[in-house]
């Protein structure tokens, strides 16, 4: 999957919690997608113009804590209380 499709999925899923009045917290992907995306999000440069608007950050995106497994695709999830999967 190219990067843009990687964030499309996850903001897709997160979007689709919310209409379920869920909250997600946090996104599981594999490191090769985490990287994939990251070197994406370098490539493009800063938003100088918008930096609020920068959704990808160290260990998150779209304000999604960011859990790296060997998953095939971005799972965005609920978080348990306190826990991790």
């Amino acid at each position: 999957m190219r990067a843009e499709e990687l964030v499309v999925e996850i903001y897709r899923q997160k979007k689709e919690l919310q209409a379920h009045n869920s909250k997600a917290s946090q996104v599981v992907m594999s490191m090769e997608a985490w990287r994939h995306i990251q070197a994406w999000h370098r490539a493009r440069g800063p938003l100088e113009r918008a930096p609020h608007l920068d959704y990808i950050h160290e260990d998150s995106i779209f304000g999604l804590e960011v859990f790296i497994d060997n998953v095939p695709a971005p799972l965005v999830k609920i978080s348990p209380k306190g826990n991790f999967p």
